[in-house]
């Protein structure tokens, strides 16, 4: 349905771009033989809700892999550090061998803790230095 709903008339107005992004908050890893149709594709946003592991052996070193985990992670009163950094680590270790980019949005409450931002950027630096130095 979301080829023939959706998908053809997105691809005329496409097919008018040198590069592409595709993607927002819906999972992509059950459209992606169609998503890969786009021409020019460059970005793909993986959402939180998408089977990363599935995701990494489609994009491969293809397209950049644009996670965006889940905001609510950060709308408590304090983050779970352990639970993040866990995440964190499965994702970089599932795309390795991938192009990644990791973007923290759609903040519309930090659980009225700025240092949630804080300290969950420090972990996933810590991760990635890990992996990557």
């Amino acid at each position: 349905m979301f080829e023939e709903f959706v998908f053809r008339y997105q691809l005329p107005i496409l097919e008018r771009f040198g590069l592409n992004c595709y993607g927002c908050c819906e999972p992509l890893d059950k459209r992606w033989l169609i998503i890969k149709k786009v021409p020019n594709l460059r970005r793909v946003s993986v959402s939180a809700w998408a089977d990363v592991r599935k995701m990494s052996d489609y994009l491969e070193d293809k397209y950049i892999f644009s996670y965006k985990p889940a905001p609510s992670d950060l709308a408590v009163s304090e983050i779970d550090k352990e639970y993040i950094r866990k995440k964190i680590a499965n994702f970089l270790d599932v795309t390795k061998g991938c192009v990644t980019e990791i973007i923290m949005k759609d903040n519309h409450t930090i659980g009225n803790n700025p240092k949630n931002v804080i300290n969950w950027v420090k972990i996933v630096r810590e991760e990635i230095d890990k992996r990557y130095g």
